[in-house]
């Protein structure tokens, strides 16, 4: 199982992504937040989208616009380019709520390494 630092730890950099114009300028308007939550580790997290800038907490907001459940370790993979998210969403062990449209602009942070 990761750790909650772990995966922190990943996210954080799709947080600095931002700090680049280009990205922030496919953020413009994008103002939601995403739920991450991980059963395995009973871990949940919320990265919130706020003017062209993005940060991480803990916790969980039940009016997030999207959310992922997955275990601890497929996310890990996922964000480590180890493990491709549509084979995961397809096998059922990545599951998604809320806007998918909002959901697919994230591919944005899965592009870039």
């Amino acid at each position: 199982m990761a750790t909650p630092e772990e995966l922190k730890k990943e996210l954080e950099k799709w947080v600095k992504m931002l700090d680049n114009p280009e990205i922030a300028a496919e953020f413009e308007g994008y103002n939601k937040t995403m739920q991450f939550t991980f059963p395995d580790i009973d871990y949940k997290l919320k990265f919130i989208f706020e003017n062209q800038t993005a940060r991480l907490e803990e916790g969980l907001d039940t009016n997030a616009a999207m959310g992922l459940e997955v275990n601890s370790d497929l996310f890990l993979g996922i964000l480590t380019g180890e493990v491709d998210p549509m084979e995961a969403f397809m096998e059922g062990e990545l599951k998604t709520k809320g806007d998918m449209n909002a959901l697919q602009k994230l591919e944005i942070f899965m592009e870039i390494d």
